[in-house]
């Protein structure tokens, strides 16, 4: 329950409080009176200002008809309706502030009597035409007196009315000031009794406080002294807390940057306790052990390594916590398996790091998935070998090709001239002739291999071209073997040489039916696909041979293009085959892809890239060989003797004029000391001291009739050393034959014969 205080000084504010609200009434009350009072004054003298206004303009109109009448002058008709006009205003003016007056009876006999007498006035205006202006004037006259009494009581009544209100509000007022007046003296009387009551109170409770306030100083002294105690704690305390706060901040951070790094990191990062339980891994550790969530099916850490691997992995962990009692700072790095939930295996290089808190321990372990590497390296491995025995076959075809063109040849001529002979001598030169194509043939097989072949690339539709060839590889596969075909429509065209095209089929198509011993089915499919080619979407036709033979492991698959290996009975497989396809395919800019299972059979799909021509240009040539001849001078460049001389009897056989040299040099000191025009230059491209293209160079400046067509065996150093492409200059394939030799030459000759 509320108590109030009943000390003096209390009892005379609040006495104090009492008689300022009391005074404040009076005065509120007696502000508003004279308000009210002041408008109410104001409203008589507006009404007072009214009525005059009305008099005056009854007055002003009385003057003005009667003028009107007297003289019959039009202007004061309009002074005459302009003080009606103003009579009419002032009395709704009176109307408006009448209503603070009690006049409101009189005032509506005020407004009938004005506007009677504003009728009478119009009334004798009128009638002024029709009298004289004597009896109009004396007609307004006589009608004057009795309205305009009216006018004038009532005018007087209302005033006066107004007169006496207006004095009584002002006397009210002047009677309330004086008693407010007298309320505001014994107010201040008594206020000044109690402010002296007050005072005296005051005084003597100061007297009380002083004496509190020394007693409280002494307290006060005692408790800043024990404050500065508790600040000197607290600042220690915040600097504490300061403290700890900045090395949680930073500990947070480096968590995070450790975070971070860790979840950026392209390597696993897995750490284990002492219990072998792991603790902590990264994102590239779940991507590596290939995890759909965060969790492994066991958390231990020699559970996600391969069985064979475990001793090695447990080897390493003593290892690790060797090197961290002699604070060794470089782990160790050492290959291991790692097993995934669906049991692959992957490869990887670990390096393992062992740290201790205390009593307990924890492994770090760094895990880099080296599949990857490990199979470019096996790649790569694999194309030094590929290129190793591709330079070395290259080489060695070189170099026979030479052989092989003299002996063909040779064997040309000897059967020319065996036709009169004995049957078995010109057997004896078939069988020569016979070996040595099969010579030729399996040195195109090394030169495709190894990428060196001379390729006459063209627009083919493989479609066309395994139909033209399907009666030929049904005898060849045998009786005992199907052959099936299925062409896909608008597959489009590829840019390849059509020889190698053919040589790929033969031995696709022969490799499977020596892959089913017991006879099969051999498939041929043409088709249509979009591949990803270094992240571009290039569109490929495909070439698919499968068979249903006994198939391959993988072991088998992985060596198949390597030159010479077979897994055929000696004698029945050079090993070349594949590499042949696959040498021919790479050069094309085209991909080879194989599968197969053991028992289930074997499919090699070529990829070629699609030709952006859309049709082929078809070249047809009519001449017989044996027709073919020649007058035209020519000019023999070739570094090999026996087949220099071969080349100038054929040569000389069809009606030219031969001039030979071993050398470039050789030979243009032969062209500048013959007397003959030599139309035609038939060099070696690589020979000693001068290449064939540093030879033209030299001779088409001052020869610029000259033609020339270059002889090669592989075309490696021909195209990338010789840059025999940018002359635009034609090339014969060694080795040659009699006639595709004179062949070359006559076309050589006619395509770019020039007026001399």
């Amino acid at each position: 329950m509320l108590r109030l205080s009943l000390r003096p000084n209390v009892v005379a504010a609040y006495v104090s409080a009492l008689l300022v609200c009391a005074v404040g009434w009076i005065a509120f009350n007696s502000v508003h009176r004279s308000e009210e009072a002041a408008s109410r004054s104001s409203e008589a003298l507006r009404m007072l200002s009214a009525l005059r206004a009305l008099d005056d303009g009854v007055h002003a109109a009385n003057v003005s008809a009667r003028d009107l009448a007297s003289t019959g002058d039009g202007r004061f008709a309009g002074s005459y309706a302009a003080a009606a006009a103003r009579t009419e205003q002032s009395l709704m003016s009176i109307r408006d502030i009448a209503s603070a007056f009690p006049v409101e009876a009189r005032l509506d006999s005020l407004g009938y009597f004005v506007r009677l007498r504003l009728g009478e006035l119009d009334e004798a205006n009128r009638s002024q035409r029709q009298v004289s202006a004597r009896s109009a004037a004396a007609a307004i006259s006589a009608r004057e007196s009795t309205a305009d009494r009216k006018i004038g009581e009532l005018l007087d009544s209302i005033g006066a009315t107004v007169q006496r209100n207006d004095f009584g509000s002002s006397a009210v007022a002047t009677a309330e000031s004086n008693v407010l007046l007298l309320i505001v003296i014994t107010a201040s009387t008594l206020a000044i009794l109690l402010a002296v009551f007050v005072n005296y109170t005051h005084s003597r409770n100061v007297r009380a406080q002083r004496r509190m306030l020394d007693e409280l100083e002494s307290q006060s002294v005692q408790v800043q002294l024990q404050a500065a105690e508790l600040a000197a704690t607290n600042r220690d305390l915040e600097q504490a807390t300061s403290e700890m706060l900045r090395q949680t901040v930073e500990a947070e951070r480096s968590e995070a940057r450790l975070a971070g790094i860790l979840g950026s990191a392209t390597d696993a990062v897995v750490s284990f306790g002492d219990d072998e339980r792991i603790v902590y891994s990264n994102v590239a550790a779940r991507r590596l052990f290939a995890l759909d969530n965060d969790a492994l099916p066991d958390p231990r850490i020699l559970a996600t390594v391969a069985p064979r691997s475990v001793p090695v992995f447990e080897e390493h962990m003593l290892a690790a916590r060797r090197s961290a009692h002699m604070s060794d700072p470089n782990p160790e790095v050492w290959d291991t398996l790692i097993v995934r939930p669906d049991g692959e295996e992957v490869p990887v290089e670990v390096s393992m790091a062992y740290t201790r808190s205390g009593r307990d321990g924890l492994f770090t372990a760094v895990l880099r998935d080296v599949s990857r590497q490990r199979q470019l390296e096996e790649e790569f491995r694999q194309a030094q070998k590929m290129e190793a025995v591709g330079r070395l076959a290259g080489g060695i075809a070189h170099d026979f090709n030479n052989l092989l063109t003299v002996i063909g040849a040779s064997s040309d001529f000897l059967l020319h001239d065996l036709r009169e002979q004995p049957t078995s001598l010109s057997a004896d030169v078939r069988e020569i002739k016979a070996a040595t194509n099969r010579a030729a043939a399996l040195t195109r097989q090394l030169l495709a291999f190894s990428r060196r072949q001379l390729v006459q690339p063209q627009l083919l539709d493989i479609n066309v071209l395994v139909g033209e060839m399907e009666t030929m590889l049904r005898r060849l596969i045998g009786e005992d073997t199907t052959l099936a075909t299925e062409y896909a429509e608008d597959i489009g065209l590829v840019q390849l040489d059509r020889s190698q095209l053919e040589q790929v089929v033969v031995n696709l198509v022969v490799n499977a039916r020596d892959a089913m011993p017991g006879g099969g089915k051999v498939r041929l499919c043409t088709g249509r696909d979009t591949v990803d080619v270094n992240g571009v979407h290039t569109e490929v036709v495909t070439l698919a041979v499968a068979d249903s033979g006994v198939g391959m492991d993988e072991a088998t698959r992985a060596r198949i293009f390597e030159p010479f290996f077979t897994t055929k009975e000696q004698g029945k497989g050079t090993g070349l085959g594949l590499s042949t396809v696959y040498g021919i395919v790479k050069a094309s800019g085209g991909e080879v892809v194989v599968e197969s299972e053991i028992g289930g059979g074997t499919e090699f799909r070529l990829q070629f890239p699609r030709a952006k021509e859309s049709s082929v240009a078809t070249v047809t040539d009519d001449a017989e060989p044996e027709s073919v001849r020649g007058f035209e001078t020519v000019l023999v460049v070739e570094d090999e003797e026996p087949l220099r001389r071969l080349t100038r009897r054929i040569l000389e056989s069809r009606g030219y004029d031969v001039l030979e040299a071993a050398n470039g040099a050789d030979a243009i000191r032969t062209i500048a000391s013959t007397q003959k025009r030599v139309d035609l230059l038939l060099t070696d491209v690589v020979m000693p001291g001068m290449s064939g293209r540093e030879l033209v160079e030299r001779l088409l400046p001052v020869y610029p009739w000259l033609r020339v067509l270059f002889m090669s065996g592989y075309t490696e150093d021909m195209m990338l050393q010789h840059r025999i492409s940018e002359l635009g200059i034609a090339v014969v394939e060694k080795p040659f034959t009699r006639d595709g030799l004179v062949l070359a030459v006559r076309h050589t000759i006619d395509r770019v014969a020039e007026p001399v």
